[in-house]
């Protein structure tokens, strides 16, 4: 290749915003069947290129913290996978005789065709095949998940709508029912757990949780989106597309908090917030928030010492989607004493969410630091590519880094302790796990300590 040539080439890729190294997430498809395959008795079924749906559970199974997916999930997913034949001719025939068999051979309560990229490209109309099954006893529901519509917070919303608008129907409200949004199976590696605590504290104060994935409420579950009082979505900005849609066409308000309440401090902000929105006294509020306070802080100081001795003031760095990113920060500097050094946001936030994230993590510090000097204000920085990424840590400094799994490498080659918190999580095993809550803090604690810990 001559040098003009390839100097060209470069150019090309310098200046094409589109060609990122690694970026932290997976594609639409991949995040409709996050969705799906974890809705009890939903049988997915893919109409997508040979390989498509394996490549995304494969990587969900070792990427996700090696958890286990779903009732039909992994390499048994009905597929239709197409091939080059049905790129040229169309593979709606290939479609509608999947679904067929599959509705004759796999007991489900209901069957969710997602489409891949091909089927996006040459036209396949996968809804009006999927129509054709619309007498079965058992649903047939369809999502356009083609991979170039958007990532995997793409297709969890996806998901969601499409269900919304092909089988909830009006219900009487339920007294005390609320939807949970915000939690992306394995791209939050911690989905299972922290979907638990947030039932287990929201139950505390009376209310009654419709979380639809990682619970038993399958079909419906989701039939009981319309039925709820509420929704609370818990992030920054993945949930609200859908808590929006159920607001137009069921009239169910919504509640935002921005980030997962890790610790005790940001527990109690989050039961004050949702019990001031859906009208809970302040006295019941009140009474929880001291019972978990009491217990948490006690676990807090028992830990305080083996803190003291071995990180106070530590300065650390966290890479990872903003809903977690920005519960780490806060807990670690706010209420354990250490000093962020640097946060990098990599789930590409819309810009209209970024001002609110910006604010959750500036002014940090107990109260006397926020006094006396305005706070702690760590260097934030939006990026999904994983080169600029690993180029940013490499200026920064930190002693321990909160991330992926990819970012183990950099922190050994700088001898720093790593813990992997987010998707990509190859280096751990977790299925209840949780740093949300009260006592989520104290885990995250335990975890990273017992890094360096030593006789």
């Amino acid at each position: 290749m001559s040098d003009s040539i390839q100097k060209l080439k470069l150019q090309e890729v310098e200046s094409d915003k589109r060609v990122l190294e690694n970026p932290k997430y997976t594609c639409a498809l991949g995040g409709a069947l996050s969705v799906i395959t974890n809705i009890h008795r939903a049988v997915p079924i893919i109409h997508a290129g040979i390989g498509c749906g394996m490549n995304q559970m494969l990587s969900y199974r070792a990427a996700g913290a090696q958890q286990g997916v779903g009732y039909v999930s992994g390499l048994s997913i009905p597929s239709s996978n197409l091939s080059e034949r049905d790129v040229v001719f169309g593979g709606e025939i290939r479609l509608r005789e999947e679904i067929r068999s599959t509705i004759d051979l796999i007991d489900g309560d209901f069957y969710f065709v997602a489409n891949g990229c091909i089927a996006g490209m040459i036209g396949d109309d996968v809804e009006g095949i999927v129509n054709e099954f619309s007498e079965e006893p058992t649903p047939v529901l369809y999502v356009d998940s083609s991979g170039f519509r958007g990532n995997t917070y793409f297709g969890y919303e996806a998901v969601f709508e499409a269900a919304v608008e092909q089988l909830v129907k009006p219900l009487p409200k339920e007294k005390g029912l609320v939807n949970i949004l915000g939690f992306v199976p394995y791209q939050d590696i911690f989905w299972r757990g922290n979907l638990r605590e947030i039932r287990r504290l929201l139950d505390k104060i009376g209310l009654k949780t419709n979380q639809v994935i990682g619970d038993f409420s399958g079909i419906e579950g989701l039939k009981k989106l319309s039925a709820a009082e509420y929704t609370i979505v818990v992030s920054p900005w993945v949930g609200r597309k859908t808590a929006r849609l159920l607001e137009e066409k069921f009239d169910i308000p919504y509640v935002n908090f921005p980030n997962i309440p890790v610790g005790p401090r940001d527990s109690s902000e989050f039961l004050h917030a949702i019990g001031e929105k859906v009208g809970i006294s302040r006295a019941k509020i009140e009474k929880v928030v001291a019972e978990e306070e009491r217990e948490a802080y006690e676990d807090l100081n028992i830990i305080g010492d083996v803190c003291s001795r071995f990180s106070a003031s530590l300065p650390f760095a966290v890479v990872s989607g903003s809903a977690t990113a920005v519960g780490i920060t806060r807990f670690l500097t706010n209420e354990v004493g250490f000093t962020p050094k640097l946060v990098i946001i990599n789930d590409d936030p819309p810009a209209d969410t970024r001002k609110e994230i910006l604010e959750r993590i500036k002014n940090l510090g107990d109260k006397n630091t926020v006094v006396e000097s305005g706070g702690i204000n760590p260097k934030v920085i939006f990026e999904i590519d994983s080169y600029e990424i690993h180029e940013h840590l490499r200026n920064a400094y930190f002693r321990v880094i909160f991330a992926s799994s990819q970012e183990r490498y950099e922190a050994e080659g700088k001898r720093q302790i790593h813990l992997s918190v987010t998707f990509p999580a190859e280096n751990r095993v977790v299925v209840r796990d949780t740093y949300t809550g009260y006592g989520g803090g104290i885990s995250l604690i335990e975890d990273f300590l017992s890094k360096f810990v030593r006789p």
